[in-house]
C-alpha cells in the first residue's frame, strides 16, 4: 500500500493539472480530519463512469469527484503508479 499525505496530494494535483492550482484535499474532495485516511484502489485506466465528471472537473466545472478519480486520474498522466493508496493527514 502507498501511504500519501494530504499536503503531497494537493501538490500533486496542482503539478499535474495547473488549471486546478487551489485544489484542497478538504474542500474539493470532503476529506477531513475525521474521515481520513482514506483507502482507494486505482488501475490507471479509463473508467467510463467517472472520466467526464473529472474532465469537467478539470476545466472548472463545480463537478463532484471522488479521491478514487483523482487518484485515477493522477495514475493515467504518470504522477502514481497503480496500487492501493492511503490518503493520510498531514501533520505539521
Amino acid at each position: 500500500m502507498y501511504v500519501i499525505n494530504t499536503r503531497e496530494l494537493e501538490q500533486l494535483v496542482q503539478t499535474s493539472f495547473p488549471e486546478r492550482n487551489r485544489f484542497s484535499v478538504e474542500s474539493d474532495l470532503g476529506l477531513n480530519a475525521p474521515r481520513l485516511p482514506a483507502v482507494a484502489f486505482v488501475h490507471g485506466g479509463p473508467d467510463p463512469y467517472l472520466d467526464r465528471p473529472v474532465d469537467a472537473w478539470l476545466r472548472g466545472a463545480p463537478a463532484f469527484v471522488s479521491l478514487y478519480a483523482v487518484l485515477n486520474r493522477l495514475c493515467r498522466v504518470g504522477a502514481l503508479v497503480p496500487g492501493q493508496y492511503a490518503v493520510t493527514q498531514f501533520a505539521s
